[in-house]
């Protein structure tokens, strides 16, 4: 069985997530909590980390295929540039939860794969590698290739210790 990603229509990430599970899919939607203001307070509300994204694991046979692509709120199964589906590795999905499952502030921000490489050796990020990026706050930059995205994770300077090698190496890329 393979990860697939499947690009959903706006706000329709947790709808498709319901219906998968009601059809028996193994499916993770990655969620965040963020904080929004609403009548004169501040309330944590839990969303999408990746918006119109869902992830399905599944043989991907005509029947699934067919049953997935006809889904109510599913526009398409994500392709990379031959055409091929986008297959997910089951490390990056466990990366994905791991970062999900840290309390620390998470956003998805640009591809950001080359720079200074360093790995979480504390908290419970400890041995998670990327790049970093200096700020207000500092954060830790997870490149998640098939996706062609970085999910930035605010995170202790004095956890992190620079790598061996100073900088991802560009044949280490997807091309």
């Amino acid at each position: 069985m393979e990860w697939y990603i499947l690009y959903t229509r706006h706000h329709h990430e947790r709808a498709v997530h319901a219906r998968l599970l009601g059809k028996g899919f193994q499916v993770y939607l990655p969620l965040k909590l963020v904080w929004r203001k609403s009548n004169r307070n501040l309330r944590r509300v839990v969303t999408p980390l990746l918006p119109r994204h869902v992830f399905v694991r599944c043989y991907l046979e005509l029947y699934a295929y067919l049953e997935l692509i006809s889904l109510q709120g599913v526009l398409r199964i994500l392709e990379d540039a031959q055409g091929r589906l986008r297959v997910v590795p089951e490390d990056e999905i466990r990366l994905l939860r791991r970062l999900c499952d840290s309390d620390n502030s998470l956003e998805c921000t640009g591809y950001q794969p080359q720079g200074q490489l360093v790995k979480v050796m504390r908290g419970r990020l400890r041995g998670v590698a990327g790049v970093i990026r200096d700020g207000p706050k500092t954060s830790l930059l997870v490149p998640f290739h098939m996706l062609q995205t970085s999910i930035a994770v605010e995170i202790d300077r004095s956890h992190l210790l620079p790598c061996v090698e100073r900088a991802i190496p560009s044949e280490a890329l997807p091309t």
